[in-house]
């Protein structure tokens, strides 16, 4: 499918339904110019009741002019949360395309994450169905928890240290994890932490989020769609919980 068309269907399935945060079109946007990459990106993230629903498109760097006519290779939409309504409108969305088991199933079928795939032509469109942020077993023994929660406070651990930390930590989804994740972020900005508390839903992040952008380097363009996109998920997440 094309670019302009996959936008048309994505319109159409999600007609009246509330867009949570502002869209992110990478060509559209000047700041990611040169940012280094063979495909570019759009993202969008539509929020009704208890659910978010994130879109996630990609296709070949081409020239700006020839987006509309290029063919996009991946079209992926995010359910989080719960929400009949957006449930259905994603499937409408995947019933475009024929249903197809996907090679993205092959490879990532045991993290939690139920996926159905259809293949409209080139374009390979994947639902999934993230599990909800609810605390897990097993629960990490506390001298385990208690060192990993101080590599994160150490100032002086290293890039992979504490990558390594969230990971596990993240095995147990508990409010004690979100407590030491949001106290990490006090030492220093950590992608991985950001990244998780947003799939949470843990909006206490946004001030860590928008603190982090407004350090961030103005040539780094790559850190800041990572960040942007992190942030407006987490600014969907905050409609949700102003609806509830």
């Amino acid at each position: 499918m094309r670019l302009e068309d996959v936008q048309a269907l994505l319109d159409a399935s999600f007609q009246g339904v509330e867009e949570g945060a502002a869209r992110m079109n990478e060509p559209g946007d000047s700041r990611f110019d040169g940012r280094q990459s063979a495909v570019w990106l759009e993202y969008r993230w539509y929020v009704e009741g208890r659910g978010l629903g994130e879109v996630f498109v990609k296709w070949k760097r081409v020239d700006k002019e020839a987006c509309a006519d290029t063919q996009v290779d991946v079209l992926r939409i995010h359910l989080l949360g719960q929400s009949d309504v957006l449930a259905e409108r994603a499937r409408r969305v995947l019933l475009a395309g024929t249903p197809s088991a996907g090679r993205l199933l092959e490879l990532l079928g045991g993290d939690g994450v139920r996926r159905e795939t259809s293949r409209a032509g080139p374009t390979g469109i994947t639902l999934e169905y993230w599990p909800p942020p609810e605390p897990r077993a097993p629960v990490l023994p506390t001298e385990t928890f208690q060192a990993l929660a101080s590599v994160l406070g150490d100032t002086t651990a290293t890039f992979e240290e504490r990558h390594e930390a969230v990971d596990r930590l993240c095995r147990e989804r508990s409010p004690r994890v979100v407590d030491t994740l949001l106290a990490a972020l006090d030492v220093g900005t950590s992608l991985s932490a950001l990244r998780r508390l947003s799939e949470w839903g843990e909006t206490e992040a946004l001030p860590h989020l928008e603190r982090a952008l407004a350090s961030l380097e103005p040539d780094n363009a790559s850190d800041l769609w990572t960040l942007l996109a992190l942030q407006r998920r987490l600014q969907a997440w905050s409609r949700i919980a102003r609806v509830i």
